[in-house]
């Protein structure tokens, strides 16, 4: 779903964003890509070279340098960083190059700073006072880990509990010894006290093994509560001590056990170990993550477990690349899959053992026990219903990005959360899985763009499929493998309940190769396959079955043998773009889900007015539908989701859904829009279109569910035809698009009782003069507010006022020509992050203040501000009055382009002495893009010194190199 939904996103932004800066990132894409490519390359050079020159002066009694140690992390962040790009790049996720294309160049730009900074003229190490003290074994630590910040947070007064969590094998353990043996240098604490808990938890075993480590005895005659007294008093003694306990798998109460609470006061420690977000969370500590490695760290670390007496062997070299990304940057699979291969000279052996781990388990000697082991502890810790949500994530292809959304809905079509009354209550309780699932480290958070999607990673899903061969559920997946044709029929044998086969490349379904022994099939997901055709008694065997998944088929039409499975739930036949008959579904009663968005159905199934315990029904982007039959949505009383247009359908028609929570469709005239307010339907999500034809750009805008889900878009109208607009008093995102007969938002009945609005956008109304007339309930709730090609309009408010925009975070005007500034320094903006305005002939002021006669000293704060935009304003003077300054200390971007007539940037700099002489800039400040250069010369300063303050941070348009450069 990830795949389809961003690109769709990236449409609805790329229309609310000035465009013509980012047309030199689409022409010269691939340049920015190859100097981005060279730049790395560049960097990861450096970085093996000081990391061998490290590797030939450190040695006992030396210790590497801080700076080199920071850098190194910091080159492990940027390369890390660099490959999500790369990843973008070759995958091609984003819609437009344009964008991709500013996301390279400023990776690029960082990377090169990081390079620059890589030079180290007086060696790499200092001394480092030897000790006597007993270290603790250890593994070699491999890539960018986490040791220098827990050691920060244990030198540090500011954090007394550290939870150190991550997935089981990740390396948690190895950092502490690290750690543990790092703090022997120091005279800071006392005692270092190392004790392992593990999943066998109880009280009194945790107190004998403290009491052990500090050489001492409790009596096993006691009462616990007694034995927490004397272990609290050993600990007393001990003075300022470190406790680490290692392996915690549930928290507890400290006080139970006998430790003693962490205090400024007794200057103690305490750090613990952990799969679970929750015991770091409840147990407050201060979380450190510690993730897995690149694919570059791992490599490093699988060569100092196997030897690197193996490279010279170009063939072995290949082969151990590909086993080592298929360990998936897990410490201790890499370090177990090394030890199996040490000492292994034979290709073919290593190809044996490639194909070996690329199955469905990691039948390797020992590595089923090691790795697998760590992960099923996770696994077993979990609730019944919450097993089965984990598993059912191996369905899916490895790597493969869920959205948070999507795999909810996945879980509440198997029937998971059917307990649940309403999908508001069964979304919730998906989150509440899924938080679960995150917090044991079986599900890992993925960062995409603005949201967040989670993954499985790789060795899990092992563990997961593992798991199936040994249930009483039988899973067989086949997902994203490249099959061309349906597997063998001996496969498909007849204890499979769980067949997956998504994402392949099967064209056909040859009638020899029919399934005839599933008989206990309930699930089959055969979508994004190029199918073309299905037998007709391709079902016929298959009595059983509840969720049947063929979207993204090129099918014209469904087999015959589709209407007898009287047990299907769920059936998805979405993006089947080339579908236009399904056969009769009024055998179908059970089915409780059809989705049929973006087929070419010319009609409605028959039967499916029968289909009484139908819950979900999405006939979205239906563009070959005529019509819906007025009697069919009144006989599918127990609807909760309906999506349905562009056909129209009226208010009548959904009057009698008194279970609906989310509607999506499109009302051809107010007169049903207003109906629909007056019902005052408490649905959790909705998007409605007022239009007279659903057509592009308009009909890609996606209800964002993760977000602000309750939309009125009007496109194309005249907002004063019939008895007018009543908004409904419940939206939360307003877009008016190409209408006539409004000249504010004021013009719209029911505006004030729109009291949650969070966006606003209005696109090439000419008729719009000002956006509010006077102050109104909005001024609090607006967090967007967007406004492209409005010719006629003025200003954003009419009347002056004094009041504030409490929550707005983001203002574009883009081509309003005749508007002359944007808004007054009365208005109180303290959550403002971006300010972008593009295009404006005659704006000639940003911040209007009447008080500049008044010659006092004015602050204009904007303590969020992050991005200042300004571009193509031939007209603009100044950005704010004489005497006035912006107070930005958030401030991370600016951009000054093509304002000949600006001759100040306003900003204000603290002073670091009393003598002025030395401004600050904003701490955050990344850049100020000024072009063209010559511009910056003719620039007034407050501070005779803002200009070298403010040097490092300008960069100009270099012609003959065509990019961005600093300056000199």
């Amino acid at each position: 779903m990830c795949d389809f939904v961003r690109p769709i996103l990236e449409v609805v932004k790329f229309i609310g964003r000035p465009a013509k800066k980012y047309l030199d990132y689409d022409r010269k894409f691939s340049n920015y890509v190859d100097d981005f490519r060279q730049a790395q390359e560049e960097l990861r050079a450096r970085q093996v070279d000081i990391q061998q020159q490290l590797q030939d002066e450190h040695r006992f009694g030396k210790k590497p340098k801080q700076e080199v140690e920071n850098w190194l992390k910091v080159v492990a962040e940027k390369i890390s960083h660099a490959q999500g790009v790369e990843d973008r790049v070759s995958k091609g996720k984003w819609f437009f190059h344009s964008f991709l294309g500013k996301i390279v160049d400023e990776a690029t730009h960082e990377i090169k700073e990081v390079y620059a900074k890589g030079q180290f003229s007086n060696g790499l190490v200092v001394n480092d006072p030897s000790t006597t003290k007993v270290k603790l074994p250890t593994e070699e630590l491999a890539g960018a880990t986490k040791v220098e910040e827990v050691y920060r947070y244990l030198m540090e007064d500011g954090v007394r509990k550290i939870g150190v969590c991550g997935m089981g094998g990740v390396g948690k353990t190895t950092i502490m010894k690290h750690v543990h043996n790092k703090l022997l240098e120091e005279t800071k604490f006392s005692k270092l006290i190392w004790t392992t808990v593990s999943q066998d938890f109880n009280i009194r075993t945790l107190q004998e093994r403290i009491a052990c480590q500090l050489g001492e005895e409790l009596n096993n005659n006691e009462e616990t509560t007694t034995r927490a007294a004397k272990l609290s008093e050993m600990l007393r003694k001990q003075g300022r001590y470190v406790l680490i306990l290692d392996d915690v798998w549930s928290s507890f109460s400290l006080n139970d056990v006998g430790i003693l609470e962490p205090t400024a006061d007794n200057g103690c420690k305490l750090v613990l170990t952990t799969r679970s977000e929750e015991v770091v969370r409840s147990m407050g500590c201060k979380k450190v993550e510690v993730v897995c490695l690149s694919a570059n760290e791992a490599l490093q670390l699988f060569l100092s477990k196997v030897g690197q007496d193996l490279l010279p062997n170009p063939k072995i070299e290949s082969i151990m690349e590909l086993i080592v990304e298929e360990c998936a940057g897990l410490p201790l699979a890499i370090v177990t899959v090394a030890g199996t291969m040490k000492g292994i000279y034979d290709p073919l052996r290593w190809e044996i053992s490639l194909k070996t781990l690329r199955g469905q388990t990691r039948n390797m000697k020992d590595v089923e026990d090691k790795v697998f082991g760590c992960l099923v502890f996770s696994y077993e810790h979990l609730e019944t219903r919450d097993k089965y949500c984990f598993l059912h994530c191996a369905l899916f292809p490895e790597d493969y990005e869920f959205d948070l959304e999507e795999i909810i809905e996945r879980w509440i079509e198997d029937g998971l959360m059917d307990e649940m009354g309403t999908r508001k209550e069964m979304q919730d309780f998906g989150h509440v899985v899924l938080e679960k699932l995150k917090e044991n480290c079986l599900l890992e958070r993925v960062h995409y763009g603005d949201g967040d999607c989670i993954k499985m990673h790789d060795v899990v899903r092992d563990m997961a499929l593992h798991i199936t061969k040994k249930s009483s559920t039988r899973f067989f997946v086949k997902a994203g493998m490249q099959l061309t044709e349906l597997p063998d029929e001996q496969q498909w044998t007849e204890d499979l309940e769980k067949v997956s086969l998504m994402r392949n490349s099967i064209t056909t379904i040859p009638p020899s190769m029919l399934p005839f022994k599933c008989e206990k099939l309930t699930t089959l997901l055969l979508s994004n396959n190029p199918l073309k055709e299905i037998p007709d008694s391709f079902f016929d065997h298959m009595p059983n079955l509840k969720i049947l998944d063929l979207s993204f088929s090129l099918f014209e039409s469904l087999p015959n043998s589709l209407s007898n499975l009287k047990n299907l739930t769920t059936l998805l036949l979405s993006y089947c773009t080339s579908l236009e008959n399904v056969p009769s579904l009024s055998k179908l009663k059970a089915l409780k889900k059809l989705d049929l968005r973006y087929t070419s159905i010319k009609k409605i199934p028959q039967g499916l007015e029968e289909l009484i315990n139908l819950r979900y029904l999405n006939l979205g982007f239906t563009e070959s539908l005529i019509e819906i039959s007025k009697e069919l949505l009144s006989k599918l009383c127990r609807l909760q989701y309906l999506v349905i247009h562009p056909v129209s359908i009226g208010m009548e028609e959904i009057r009698e859904l008194n279970k609906l929570e989310v509607f999506e469709g499109c009302f051809f005239n107010m007169h049903d829009l207003s109906k629909y307010v007056g019902e005052r339907k408490r649905l959790h999500n909705y998007l409605i279109w007022v239009t007279k034809e659903l057509s592009h750009p308009f009909r890609d805008v996606y209800l964002d569910v993760n977000g602000y889900s309750k939309w009125v878009i009007f496109a194309n109208i005249d907002m004063n035809s019939g008895d007018g607009i009543i908004l409904p008093y419940d939206i939360q995102e307003l877009q008016v698009v190409s209408c006539e007969g409004m000249t504010s938002l004021n013009d719209i009945r029911g505006w004030d009782d729109a009291t949650n609005l969070k966006e606003c956008a209005i696109f090439g109304c000419d008729e719009v003069e000002y956006i509010f007339l006077s102050k109104c309930h909005q001024f609090e709730t607006l967090e967007s507010l967007e406004l492209h090609d409005l010719e006629n309009l003025k200003g954003i408010v009419r009347e002056p006022l004094i009041g504030t925009f409490s929550s707005l975070k983001q203002i574009i005007v883009y081509e309003c020509r005749k508007i002359k500034n944007l808004f007054s320094s009365k208005w109180v903006l303290q959550n403002l992050e971006e300010i972008i305005v593009t295009f404006c002939e005659e704006i000639e002021e940003i911040i209007v203040s009447e008080e500049e006669g008044a010659g006092t000293f004015i602050k204009h704060t904007f303590p969020k501000l992050r991005k200042l935009d300004l571009m193509e304003l031939p007209e603009l003077k100044r950005i704010c009055s004489k005497n006035g300054v912006m107070v930005c200390d958030s401030l991370q971007d600016m951009m000054i382009r093509h304002c000949p007539k600006l001759k100040r940037i306003p900003l204000y700099l603290h002073l670091l002495d009393l003598d002025n002489t030395k401004p600050s800039p904003p701490p955050s400040l990344k850049q100020i893009i000024v072009h063209p250069k010559e511009c910056l010369e003719t620039m007034e300063w407050d501070n005779p010194h803002a200009n070298n303050a403010l040097r490092p941070f300008f960069k100009f348009w270099d012609d003959r190199t065509e990019q961005w450069k600093q300056a000199v």
